[in-house]
This record gives C-alpha cells, structure tokens and sequence, in this order.
C-alpha cells in the first residue's frame, strides 16, 4: 500500500502514477495544497 514520506497517510496507486516520482510521492493531498502538487511537490 503506498503512503506518503511526509505525512504516512495512505495514497492511491493513481495519485503515485499521476504525482509522484519512481513509484515514491514526498507529499499527498493531507499535507500539501493543489497548486503545490501541480507545480511537483509530490514528486520532490
């Protein structure tokens, strides 16, 4: 189950696909906001 490295919270396998970065996302939705994901935060 992928979660996420800042915040440990339970991430979907498309979110992961969609923002993260090698199977790896280092913020989700609970501990950053949309305009960050969009810009690559997820991916950091």
């Amino acid at each position: 189950m992928p979660v996420c490295n800042n915040c440990e919270r339970y991430v979907s396998h498309d979110f992961v696909r969609v923002f993260g970065r090698e199977g790896e996302v280092e913020h989700c939705i609970d501990c950053a906001r949309n305009a960050d994901l969009h810009a690559g935060a997820a991916a950091r």
